[in-house]
């Protein structure tokens, strides 16, 4: 098989296997949970994954802290909080922070919860708000050959599309309070090891495809957005002469990575139940760059005013029509796209569904947004 995957949960502490001799270099074993092809099974004594010495959720002043050590130091290449940058790494860590952390001196609480834990200073340290106790996973996959670990913590509350201001945090926030029983602002957080030693242009090379499977994790979660404010992303390798000039997404390497990334990105979205709420309409239009004022008059002008914004009014409040306006733009680039490459009856076809549950007989040509609009403001200015 080309490509296989594991997930390892951690459920217990680090232990020696008691088979191998105590000096022996091969790969010590965990108590871990591990999921495979949908089967989950405990296994004490299975092999961690390769470089990594120990996995485990460990506890500063009642906060989780997920940690990896690892059997040899590590290059790294990382944004992260402690010890970003190009350097050496002998372990990684990810902290829970309270919500609305505001720490002056947040270099020196994260050296602090570092010494605490006994891990050497040349640790790589991130941080985030979502809960490590339930987001903290690692996962391996193969690709010809090529076995990349990727470890992961997600959660969202602060999330974006990358070139957009966050103006809806309140919103986004509170559904993350309804889902959590508290406000947890998230981060994703993204480890990747690379089994070869890799040059710098590889280290970088490879931040593509990492970046690139987190947003896919969110896709594939029903997300628009592409991360958060806050995401940190580190590139291990083992040091090495022999390196791999290139690791982008088209190597196996690269596509290792950027499976297993995915599969642990949207695993910790999954665990801390993540999903995506419809846009409201006065949001939509504020992405389009319109208000309702705007809308009337591209829309409805010759239509009386007052009977225009009171329809309007009533059909915002519809969840159908809530619905609709967000399906539309959602599906909008896609379904123009393919009808601008010759497909029309693919931009037809959503448009008609949407005509339907709008309950418009007459459907407008032009792209689907515009389309939508026309219909939305049809039917309010007769409402």
């Amino acid at each position: 098989m080309v490509y296989t995957q594991r997930v390892y949960n951690v459920i217990g502490s680090p232990k020696q296997d008691p088979r191998l001799p105590s000096s022996s270099a091969a790969d010590p074993v965990c108590l871990i949970e591990i999921v495979e092809k949908g089967a989950h099974t405990i296994k004490e004594g299975a092999l961690i994954p390769r470089f990594i010495r120990s996995i485990k959720v460990d506890r500063i002043k009642d906060s989780p802290v997920g940690v990896i050590t690892f059997t040899e130091p590590l290059e790294v290449l990382s944004c992260a909080v402690l010890n970003g940058g190009s350097s050496v790494a002998e372990a990684a860590f990810i902290m829970e922070v309270p919500k609305d952390f505001d720490c002056d001196d947040y270099m020196g609480y994260i050296g602090y919860v570092r010494d605490a834990l006994g891990l050497p200073d040349n640790s790589v340290g991130m941080m985030t708000a979502a809960e490590v106790d339930h987001v903290f996973n690692v996962k391996t996959s193969t690709f010809r050959g090529k076995e990349a670990t990727a470890f992961a913590t997600a959660g969202l509350a602060n999330h974006v599309i990358a070139g957009e201001e966050l103006l809806d945090y309140d919103a986004k926030t509170e559904v993350s309070i309804r889902r959590m029983n508290a406000l947890r602002p998230g981060t994703i957080n993204i480890g990747v090891i690379s089994p070869r030693p890799l040059t710098t242009e590889a280290k970088v090379n490879l931040m593509i495809p990492l970046v690139e499977a987190k947003t896919l994790a969110m896709r594939r979660q029903g997300f628009l957005e592409t991360g958060t404010t806050s995401d940190s992303m580190a590139v291990f390798c083992p040091v090495g002469d022999d390196r791999e000039m290139w690791a982008g997404t088209g190597s196996d390497l690269g596509i290792a990575a950027a499976r297993a990334v995915s599969d642990a990105v949207q695993w910790s979205l999954k665990a801390r139940d993540e999903h995506p709420s419809p846009l409201r309409p006065d949001d939509v239009l504020n992405r389009l760059g319109m208000d309702r004022e705007s809308l009337y008059a591209k829309y409805a002008g010759d239509s009386d005013r007052e009977r225009f914004m009171k329809g309007l009014d009533k059909l915002f409040s519809r969840a159908e029509i809530v619905s609709a306006l967000d399906i539309a733009y959602t599906m909008a680039f896609r379904a123009d796209s393919v009808a601008d490459d010759g497909s029309e009856v693919y931009l037809e076809t959503v448009k008609g569904m949407i005509a339907c549950t709008l309950g418009s007989k007459k459907i407008p040509k032009g792209h689907l947004m515009d389309a939508v609009l026309a219909m939305i403001a049809d039917k309010a200015s007769k409402y």
